[in-house]
């Protein structure tokens, strides 16, 4: 079954590029007892916060929003107001959610690159995550190409978003492996010509790698 979700197209061309998206790839899952406290701060259930949460989230990571327009829009949908130090206490909260990393993800990206591979990560990214990366996260430093999407103001699953990586990269879209948790940004991708993995754990990745005979594989 783990093979039906690998692209299996030009598997006789080398990868000489693996591409990674950040949230739950690079970044574990979001902590459960931060969304609890964002969820309790617009006194709503953690379900429904997770809606509103979602709804304007594809904005906000395009760049369309800015943070402040982003969290009253859910204040909005709650119906409540939020003091600015509420506002700056959820902007500090949700980057701290996804900056928890998958240490033996970065593991793999460093025998890539020892392995002569080129790496990019390619993610919707808010600004107040993308500053954060430039400025506190020396992991990220070790990519060939930060594709992040307030940044570039294009968003996956636009195609633009991929032929922007895959330019930066200087490979060709049968070159590139690009590694998601969600289908319809791997279709996305696979459209292009790129190979795709759907995948939201090491365990996960590694097994479709293995299915196509990708190594090196992640522990």
């Amino acid at each position: 079954m783990a093979a039906d979700r690998t692209d299996q197209n030009h598997t006789a061309s080398p990868i000489r590029a693996v591409i990674l998206d950040y949230g739950d790839v690079i970044s574990q899952p979001p902590d459960p007892a931060s969304i609890t406290a964002m969820a309790a701060m617009f006194n709503l259930p953690e379900d429904r916060f997770r809606d509103h949460y979602s709804a304007l989230r594809h904005a906000y990571d395009r760049g369309d929003l800015h943070a402040h327009e982003y969290w009253a829009g859910i204040a909005r949908a709650a119906g409540v107001e939020l003091r600015a130090s509420q506002v700056e206490r959820l902007r500090e909260t949700d980057v701290a959610m996804w900056s928890r990393l998958n240490p033996s993800i970065l593991r793999w990206v460093e025998q890539l690159q020892s392995a002569g591979m080129k790496t990019a990560v390619l993610s919707n990214m808010h600004d107040d995550m993308v500053q954060h990366l430039r400025k506190d996260a020396a992991w990220a430093a070790k990519f060939d190409c930060l594709t992040l999407s307030s940044a570039i103001r294009i968003a996956k699953p636009d195609a633009g978003i991929f032929r922007h990586c895959l330019e930066c990269l200087n490979v060709t879209p049968i070159e590139a492996l690009f590694v998601d948790d969600r289908e319809d940004n791997v279709r996305a991708a696979q459209a292009l010509g790129i190979r795709g993995i759907v995948a939201s754990s090491p365990t996960e990745l590694r097994e479709q790698l293995d299915a196509i005979g990708f190594t090196p594989l992640p522990e």
